[in-house]
């Protein structure tokens, strides 16, 4: 069975079920017909869509930053993530792992000065050293032959150059913040299912995906330079209270999202995040709850549970 299939089957039963169990039944046409929702705009899908390949597999976090497919989203809201919010956050990686000294995994853009002559290039981290580049059809030939002919007579005379460059990719940090949280509302859908995306306290997160630009979604992401990239966690806080929330951890990067029971909106947890941050904007706190496994596909935790 094709997983998308099969990621159909287990999952199309239990949306109706949360439908049912939250009074919101007449959602969906008046049939015994199996239908899933993309838990991104919430649109429902017949089972033909797999077949037509309007349901497609979801990377979470996306496949270029070290994700792995878990379940089903709409192929409209998976390529619109890709095109508006990811391609932000794999650059901003990029950047990152650069200034990391790690490996990145496609070039960076920068500026090259040798001499008091630049040009525009590339530059590419192999963890043990840099490759940079022109890139010749962004430069003027005349000033790449300027360029190189400093560093080469700098060599003969046995001179070190004087050579700087300056990091010059672009991206939206509010789009690349974005697509983390994109995945860590994902990542807490599959482990808990159903019943927990459906709360109105996460309306404003579907909200935001569904619209190109970032409007003002509270502040609900952090970011740690000294995680482990390939960590992967997601707890369900109960201290302390004024940060009850479901915990996502990816990599650098920490999402708080709305509990299952509504205790606090985001705005509200935003304001908590806010009040624990020092001067420097570093929040501590020792959370305590209950951790969920990460998931490999969509589990349903909470779906299962109630009956």
């Amino acid at each position: 069975m094709d997983k998308r299939e099969q990621w159909f089957r287990e999952g199309a039963p239990l949306f109706r079920r949360a439908l049912e169990q939250l009074q919101l039944a007449d959602r969906l046409p008046n049939t015994q017909d199996d239908y899933y929702a993309c838990p991104c705009c919430l649109i429902a899908y017949p089972f033909e869509a797999v077949e037509a390949k309007v349901l497609t597999t979801e990377h979470v976090p996306p496949d270029a930053l070290g994700g792995r497919g878990m379940l089903l989203t709409c192929k409209h809201c998976n390529n619109n993530a890709g095109r508006y919010f990811d391609v932000h956050a794999i650059k901003r990686a990029n950047v990152h792992n650069f200034l990391l000294r790690r490996e990145t995994n496609r070039p960076v853009r920068a500026v090259f000065l040798a001499d008091g002559i630049s040009v525009r290039g590339e530059v590419q981290s192999y963890g043990t050293g840099w490759l940079m580049q022109g890139v010749p059809k962004q430069n003027d030939p005349a000033m790449l032959a300027a360029h190189e002919k400093a560093l080469r007579e700098a060599s003969e005379r046995g001179e070190a150059p004087t050579f700087t460059f300056t990091l010059t990719e672009r991206f939206s940090p509010q789009h690349a913040d974005l697509s983390w949280i994109r995945s860590a509302y994902l990542a807490a859908f599959a482990a808990l299912g159903w019943r927990y995306i459906l709360r109105a306290a996460l309306d404003p997160i579907r909200a935001q995906l569904k619209s190109n630009s970032p409007t003002e979604l509270p502040l609900i992401i952090g970011f740690n330079p000294k995680a482990d990239s390939n960590a992967r966690s997601i707890m369900i806080v109960r201290e302390p209270e004024c940060l009850s929330s479901v915990h996502v951890v990816i990599g650098h990067y920490s999402v708080f999202l709305p509990d299952p029971w509504g205790t606090l909106s985001l705005q509200e947890l935003a304001e908590s995040i806010a009040g624990l941050s020092d001067e420097t904007g570093c929040v501590t706190a020792e959370l305590s709850g209950q951790v969920a496994d990460w998931p490999t596909k969509a589990t349903y935790l909470l779906d299962k549970l109630t009956r």
